[in-house]
């Protein structure tokens, strides 16, 4: 390794680029796993306790656990039974003055209805986020799903479409919050300050080898999905 430089050297920076590309986004940050991703895309949009975020009731445990981290209240919304992602019609309901996101789901990688869902964030002026843990890869039309909503998050768990071994990203095409987040993954310390801490962040840096994984593992995407 160059310098020596064994957490976020240019594996990361590779890797994020290249993501951001087949997921079009702006900006994507390489975290250490799918969980802290979401944990993080939360704190930067100021998710604190007491707020309320509408999540799916069906989801792996991360997408309400993530929420609770923050002192905050899941509110579960049920699915539709034929692509089990949240259901659209039953969203609107569940917004109450508390509400400060919406989190969704593309379940085993069906595509949710986000054009509903995103209607309705809109309409209430909530921040939509993308749990895409599931989502790499698949398809509307042909055209295939990338980042959706104000943040998203990918996981590289090795049940995942693509790994690396343990892994996450977080996407974004806010430049304040490409910003916030490279801070909050670096122990809250931004770029070029070194032991200068302005916000209260995690260790949830990708290591090089883990990105060295990750690089190739995007090349072989379209093999993983045929699959």
């Amino acid at each position: 390794f160059q310098k020596k430089q064994f957490t976020m050297g240019k594996n990361v920076i590779e890797f994020e680029k290249n993501f951001s590309k087949i997921w079009n986004s702006r900006y994507s940050i390489a975290v250490s796993n799918g969980t802290v991703a979401l944990d993080l895309a939360l704190k930067s949009i100021s998710i604190k306790s007491g707020d309320e975020v509408i999540v799916p009731a069906v989801s792996y445990i991360s997408t309400a656990s993530a929420v609770s981290y923050q002192g905050a209240i899941p509110v579960f919304v049920d699915i539709c039974p034929n692509v089990f992602s949240m259901d659209p019609s039953k969203i609107q309901k569940a917004i109450t003055k508390k509400t400060k996101a919406i989190i969704y789901i593309d379940y085993g990688g069906i595509p949710a209805d986000f054009k509903a869902i995103s209607k309705i964030a809109k309409k209430n002026n909530i921040p939509l986020i993308l749990d895409g843990a599931q989502t790499l890869g698949a398809k509307i039309n042909k055209n295939r799903i990338g980042h959706n909503g104000i943040i998203s998050t990918v996981s590289f768990h090795m049940a995942k479409i693509i790994t690396t071994i343990e892994g996450g990203m977080i996407s974004t095409n806010s430049k304040k919050i490409d910003n916030k987040l490279r801070t909050l993954r670096n122990i809250g310390e931004p770029k070029n300050q070194k032991y200068s801490h302005t916000e209260l962040g995690t260790n949830a840096r990708m290591n090089e080898l883990q990105a060295g994984i990750g690089i190739e593992q995007l090349k072989k995407l379209n093999f993983f999905i045929k699959e």
